[in-house]
């Protein structure tokens, strides 16, 4: 923290003035579109007030030429803050951006973070000038530049070039979009603050508008607030400065943000409360207004702060990475819940079913793209705040190999819940049988899927897991499969056992819900061993629900048992019974399969 005092009723120059990007019932859906117009319209005015009058060129091809240009551009600025002064308006504070960003144009500031460029730049700038005013007149025939015919020698200037009786050096860009051109290096930036402080109190050497540059810039108001109400100020809070602002912007600024917050927790809890009451989309569309809103009002709160109460320095710096913060994290948030609400307004269309495939492929989608989505703009704010986290990413491929094996089993679960997706060897409500257990799927997750298993326990498996395994869908199954062995004892005489034939035929051709086909349904006697005649009954129903087969199975078996009695025949002891894969069924449980049965 450092003070330096200065006039309170000192002229102010406003500092750069930029913008930081930061359903179902119709009220919502109006709500909505009137926040994104909203939002389209705050930026659009920052790009008309940019576009407003064309950059003209700055001369950077020697030291002389980005030295002379520099004064020149200052120059021209106070020319036009001067008649700002004298009418403050809206109408003229483009220009005054347009002087800045031209002054900008000299400094080598491309090692400084994006979101902090313009407020280092413009700080820059009444630091360089005032420390300018300070020094003895430099002629400019001393100043290494083009001869006097107007030819320019490149390979005769120096790489660089310091201000005499400085630290202060304009140097050749090696690398970069600028490369040729002379600017101010980065160090002499970094430390103009420095030398400002050691030279501000000299005498002045160099005629100006305006003798204390730095001291005008950070007192800058915009047109909104009057030059006679920040006179009115008590002196504490005009007199006082902290991080080259005074006490009173600093209040201002904190108080125009906390009122935005608190404006968006009012909001929030209101567009919870509204959400309880509408179905699924309306909830996606009532939380996504909450990031809209927190970024319709940050973008209305940077304007008025940057426009009007126009802070600068260090104080600034620390404003712009703050909101640039909160403005990254809110698009993100507003990005994530939005993929959201369009998947799940598409899900509810009747064309989609709650628990189809469709749904819930859909579902993972909008996971994986919310996440990308997410990290693209988390990692695009990093940069602008001078994190390099494209840079971390890049370096990952260092250690790349550890993460791969680290995540092996993540990225292999979520290869095999696309490979699900893309199979789709069972939905969600279906009876499947994997590995030796039988169990109705109740979610497809993207890392695993869970299943309900008979008794009634939930099972996890990965779905690496699964999409390696053999997978029985039998609520997939067009028809049952019914498949008895009958054992009569050896000493039943022939033509009961014939007449018992005939009999189970007629039963089974007079089922309509039995295949009736060459060789189907089909009674035969397949041998005889061990004493026993061994009938082999096989059809096939025509039904998926395994309910309707057991119903018809039983019919048809207790039929075959009054048959025996009419006809006085015994069963035999059985032989061997041998389990039958069969499915499970019916939707509120799993089934036992039934077993193949000898008699």
């Amino acid at each position: 923290m450092r003070a330096s005092p200065g006039p309170a009723n000192a002229p102010a120059l406003p500092a750069a003035i930029r913008f930081h990007p930061h359903t179902e019932d119709m009220t919502l859906r109006k709500f909505l579109l009137l926040l994104l117009m909203g939002l389209c319209s705050v930026i659009s005015v920052a790009q008309a007030a940019e576009a407003t009058r064309p950059l003209e060129p700055i001369n950077r091809t020697s030291p002389r030429d980005t030295y002379q240009s520099f004064l020149a551009a200052v120059q021209r600025l106070e020319h036009d803050y001067a008649a700002y002064v004298a009418d403050k308006s809206n109408a003229q504070v483009p220009q005054l951006r347009r002087d800045l960003q031209r002054i900008r144009n000299v400094m080598d500031l491309e090692n400084l973070p994006p979101a902090t460029r313009a407020k280092i730049g413009n700080a820059a700038t009444g630091y360089l000038y005032d420390i300018l005013a300070r020094l003895p007149p430099l002629d400019p025939a001393s100043i290494p530049g083009p001869a006097e015919d107007g030819t320019l020698d490149e390979q005769k200037l120096p790489s660089r070039w310091t201000v005499p009786g400085t630290d202060i050096q304009i140097a050749r860009v090696s690398e970069g979009p600028y490369a040729g051109e002379y600017r101010f290096t980065p160090e002499s930036i970094q430390h103009l603050r420095e030398y400002y402080f050691s030279l501000v109190d000299q005498p002045i050497l160099s005629p100006r508008i305006y003798p204390f540059l730095h001291r005008t810039q950070i007192n800058a108001t915009g047109p909104l607030i009057p030059d006679a109400l920040v006179l009115s100020l008590p002196k504490p809070l005009t007199g006082t400065y902290y991080f080259d602002a005074p006490l009173w912007k600093i209040l201002a600024v904190v108080i125009v943000i906390l009122g935005a917050l608190l404006i968006a927790a009012l909001w929030a809890v209101t567009a919870v409360r509204l959400s309880r009451r509408a179905s699924l989309v309306g909830r996606r569309g009532w939380q996504l207004t909450i990031p809209l809103v927190i970024l319709a009002l940050f973008s209305f709160s940077e304007w008025f702060i940057v426009v009007q109460i126009n802070p600068a320095g260090l104080f600034a710096t620390s404003e712009s990475i703050f909101v640039s913060v909160v403005s990254y994290l809110t698009w993100a948030w507003a990005a994530w819940r939005f993929i959201y609400f369009i998947v799940d307004a598409i899900i509810s269309s009747p064309r989609i079913p709650e628990n189809s495939y469709d749904a819930h492929l859909l579902r993972l989608i909008a996971r994986i793209a919310s996440l990308g989505t997410v990290c693209i703009i988390l990692i695009n704010g990093a940069n602008e705040i001078g994190i390099p986290a494209l840079g971390l990413v890049a370096g990952l491929g260092v250690g790349g190999f550890a993460l791969a094996l680290a995540s092996q089993s993540t990225i292999e679960n979520l290869f095999g819940g696309l490979s699900l997706f893309a199979d789709r060897p069972f939905r969600v409500g279906e009876s499947i049988k994997f590995g030796d257990q039988t169990a109705k799927v109740e979610r497809i997750g993207p890392r695993s899927s869970r299943l309900r298993a008979r008794n009634g326990t939930l099972c996890t498996v990965p779905n690496a897991d699964l999409a390696r395994m053999h997978i029985v869908n039998y609520s997939m199954r067009s028809q049952c499969y019914m498949d008895q062995h009958i054992f009569l004892r050896g000493d039943s005489r022939p033509d009961a056992v014939r007449l018992l034939l005939e009999r189970l035929r007629v039963l089974l051709l007079a089922e309509p819900l039995l295949e009736q086909d060459k060789g189907w349904p089909t009674v035969r006697i397949i041998g005889t061993r061990d004493g026993h005649i061994e009938l082999w009954v096989r059809a096939n129903v025509l039904t998926s629900e395994y309910d309707v087969f057991l119903e018809i199975q039983e019919r048809i078996l207790l039929s075959l048992l009054d048959m025996l009695r009419e006809l006085d025949l015994k069963l035999g002891r059985p032989l061997d019974a041998a389990a039958v894969d069969m499915p499970p069924a019916s939707p509120q449980g799993i089934e036992a399969a039934p077993t193949q049965k000898t008699w």
